[in-house]
């Protein structure tokens, strides 16, 4: 995205104000632009490697609505998640999808989702549709223990540590005493791959490690976990064994070579600022946050003696101009990089006070555009996320509810054996 300035004189934003104006609802929204995220998503499906499948990672894109668009346009039925209540939301609403943990939960969590299963899915078939992360043996046990008491299958994708130490086995004396439990226990637990996370890869200073360096380290012994479970237990490798690795700081590195099947993306179809990264230089801003202003003059009055605000405004000439807006404190920062937060005031998440420079041509009921800095816990602060598409609202779409237990969530369920 080229340095941003004024919304006022770039016409992209000054269309989207508009159009709030107009059809708004005169509160803080979350948009997403649909032309910029189909720009993404032919970014995304240009030189996939053959034989490699899409995996959308619900966290980064919390929001039925959005899935089911980026899901049609890319022929995708996996997705990722991480949360008790999302991977509920996905079975009801994605019943023919395959879904894989991206962080090992707490055996509480797996045992009031089988509580639940057979009340609250839609013909979600969890003993082939649904892998299980796990991470260690004492782990493992506690999922079997699970499974005895559902008399379930559980299938299991084991977390490796290939280079990101944040958790996972790191060696294969380790996979070998997981692999020998799932062996010795077929009609519970069932072997279905492996989750090997390289986030680390580029975020180590090139005189440390270069990049591809890093990769192709990482590579190395995700292949050597594989190697392993495919010489000492090929009787649990199957042909669909599940490769899933890489995120969006990396998915397009896996784009040149890569050891696995199942790449997993989401924040980058979106592009927050966080992933302004080198790697992801061709995807484009596709989400903003839009603020209505409450109140505007000229100068900057703060609390106490005027000649305070006086002084401090000289010493500070891109200050010039008190904004206030509706709501505020996000994880994000304005587009236009001339706005700053008043630091002496203090933040707001009521009404956020930012000042800028004196030739900003802003006034109640325009709206100041942020970027946020990540979608998965931005998203879920605005209520219907607002799609775009030629300066026109064209979908309203209401994110996921992190709270939502599920629609019998009044009901107490017996935890006795």
């Amino acid at each position: 995205m080229p340095n941003p300035i004024s919304v006022q004189t770039t016409p992209y934003f000054e269309s989207l104000n508009q159009l709030l104006k107009r059809q708004g609802e005169g509160v803080p929204h979350l948009v997403i632009d649909l032309d910029r995220l189909d720009h993404n998503l032919n970014q995304l499906k240009e030189r996939l490697p053959k034989d490699t499948h899409i995996r959308l990672v619900a966290k980064s894109l919390p929001c039925e609505g959005l899935l089911h668009y980026i899901a049609e346009r890319l022929s995708c039925q996996k997705f990722m998640t991480f949360h008790l209540p999302f991977l509920r939301q996905l079975t009801q609403s994605f019943p023919n999808s395959e879904l894989l943990l991206g962080k090992p939960l707490p055996a509480r969590a797996v045992t009031r989702f089988y509580e639940q299963l057979s009340t609250v899915n839609s013909g979600f078939n969890a003993e082939k549709q649904l892998h299980w992360l796990v991470d260690t043996p004492e782990r493992l046990a506690q999922y079997l223990s699970i499974a005895q008491k559902f008399q379930q299958v559980l299938n299991v994708c084991i977390e490796i540590d290939i280079g990101l130490h944040r958790g996972g086995i790191q060696n294969t004396t380790t996979l070998d005493v997981m692999l020998t439990t799932i062996r010795n226990h077929p009609r519970f637990l069932r072997f279905s791959g492996f989750m090997g996370y390289d986030a680390h890869v580029g975020k180590l200073p090139k005189w440390v490690e270069p990049t591809q360096t890093s990769y192709q380290k990482s590579q190395a012994c995700y292949q050597s976990f594989i190697d392993y479970a495919q010489s000492y237990f090929p009787e649990l490798c199957t042909p669909s064994l599940l490769l899933n690795g890489a995120g969006s700081p990396t998915i397009e590195l896996h784009k040149t070579a890569t050891v696995c099947n199942d790449l997993s993306v989401g924040s980058a179809l979106v592009k927050p600022s966080h992933f302004d990264l080198s790697s992801l230089s061709e995807y484009q801003p596709a989400s903003f946050i839009a603020s209505p202003i409450l109140k505007q003059w000229s100068g900057m009055m703060l609390p106490g003696p005027d000649w305070l605000s006086r002084l401090i405004g000289r010493l500070q000439p891109g200050a010039r101009q008190t904004l206030f807006i509706y709501g505020g404190n996000w994880h994000a920062e304005p587009v236009d990089t001339r706005l700053k937060d008043n630091a002496l005031y203090g933040q707001s998440a009521n009404q956020a006070i930012l000042n800028g420079p004196k030739d900003m041509t802003l006034h109640p009921d325009d709206h100041v555009f942020w970027r946020p800095r990540e979608s998965e816990a931005v998203f879920l602060q605005f209520g219907d996320i607002l799609a775009i598409r030629s300066s026109e609202i064209v979908e309203r779409w209401p994110v996921f509810n992190p709270a939502i237990t599920s629609s019998l969530a009044a009901c107490e369920f017996s935890t006795t054996e």
